[in-house]
């Protein structure tokens, strides 16, 4: 479970921002899930909200957010490849503060595993990672696993005789967590792969051709996940009846005028039903084993019936039995009507101030502002975070235009 992801100096985000999935209300027990550590001597619940929106203007930073996100679970994957000098991809920082081009760009997850709070935090800086630490609350109480500044490592719970040996084996531009990891440490072989397992989505993975073609054909390999796919594409109208893999390809059916089944080949349906077919065995395999599923832009190709459909499945407590935990960026407002019950925590709304820089907060962050029709209260602009735009001005120098 997500509690906490922290960002600095990435991209347009300068001061830090942090998305945060810990209710602001514990009164209110909609949209959020309890877990208990029973050993704990402090801090005994933890709450985590099942979904969240973030909602913003173009050019405001929210894709910037999730960018953050996949990149950080990235580089957590993947840094152990590095050679010595090799750039760290991870460090972006904002371009409109010349000091900030000299500062490290910082991230920063609280994670729950098991019931115990994780703490993993990193610094990088060009081609080195500057500060890197890991701590944990098995009973409530902070426990340092290790802590690192630049080269120089101090040891905490857990590491034995490895711990000197790894740290030889570490360069300055590779996570000492992905190396413990790969060593089967067990504290840090969990944080690692809970973060691995990050189900993200940046626009540039989710709109391309290759997502339709590579997630539609990994439907195929959980029988579960397939049949219910397939029960669910039938039932919101695309016309496809049913769908299947031959030859590392993915085959619909619809049914002619005499109700036989007609095959076409994926790529002739609809670039909507496309990311259907593609989308949905994700959603359900986050549901089933209680993962976390971060999407940008997901109302694209999506009805806004579909999208609220799936929306609800994360925040139905009947459903979501395992605590997943859907977050998204998108521009679709039928998602905030008051049907769908979202709470004003779960609403994140994300502008860039006159720095140019983006800065995020929850609408239940605005004093006077309680449960209600935020569809109709964001459209009006009384939640802010939309875009501001000159209408009458360039509506003259359009006129002068077309008459010159």
């Amino acid at each position: 479970m997500l509690l906490n992801f922290r960002i600095a100096n990435f991209r347009s985000i300068n001061e830090m921002v942090e998305l945060s999935m810990i209710p602001s209300d514990l009164k209110n027990p909609v949209n959020r899930i309890i877990k208990t550590n029973p050993n704990a001597t402090k801090n005994k619940d933890y709450y985590g909200l099942t979904s969240a929106a973030i909602y913003g203007p173009n050019a405001s930073g929210k894709s910037n957010i999730i960018r953050a996100l996949y990149e950080f679970k990235e580089f957590v994957k993947n840094s152990t490849d590095n050679k010595p000098n090799d750039s760290i991809a991870l460090f972006n920082p904002f371009k409109l503060n010349k000091k900030n081009i000299n500062n490290p760009s910082s991230f920063s997850i609280d994670i729950l595993i098991d019931n115990v709070l994780y703490v993993y935090s990193v610094e990088v800086f060009r081609n080195e990672i500057l500060k890197e630490s890991l701590f944990f609350y098995p009973k409530g109480i902070q426990v340092k696993v290790f802590e690192r500044n630049r080269k120089e490592f101090s040891k905490g719970n857990g590491y034995e005789g490895i711990f000197e040996t790894i740290k030889q084996r570490t360069t300055e531009n590779q996570l000492f967590l992905g190396k413990v990891a790969l060593e089967n440490n067990e504290i840090a072989r969990k944080v690692y792969w809970e973060i691995v397992q990050l189900l993200t989505l940046t626009t540039d993975t989710l709109h391309s051709d290759d997502f339709n073609k590579i997630e539609s054909s990994s439907v195929f390999m959980d029988d579960e996940i397939l049949k219910l796919s397939k029960s669910l594409i039938q039932k919101i109208d695309t016309q496809v009846i049913d769908f299947e893999e031959e030859n590392g390809k993915l085959k619909t059916f619809h049914l002619d005028e005499n109700g036989e089944k007609i095959e076409f080949e994926f790529d002739d349906e609809s670039s909507g039903t496309q990311r259907v077919i593609a989308f949905i065995p994700l959603v359900f395999l986050t549901l089933s084993y209680g993962g976390i599923f971060v999407v940008d832009e997901f109302e694209r190709s999506l009805h806004p019936e579909i999208a609220q459909y799936i929306l609800g499945l994360f925040n139905d407590p009947e459903v979501n039995t395992k605590g997943a935990q859907f977050i998204f960026a998108t521009h679709d407002t039928t998602l905030l009507s008051p049907e769908n019950k979202l709470r004003r925590d779960q609403i994140n709304l994300v502008e860039k101030n006159s720095k140019g820089e983006t800065e995020m907060f929850a609408v239940s962050d605005i004093k006077g502002i309680r449960e209600g029709n935020y569809e109709k209260w964001y459209q009006e602009g009384r939640l802010g975070a939309v875009p501001n735009i000159a209408r009458e001005t360039f509506r003259y120098e359009l006129i002068d235009y077309i008459k010159s």
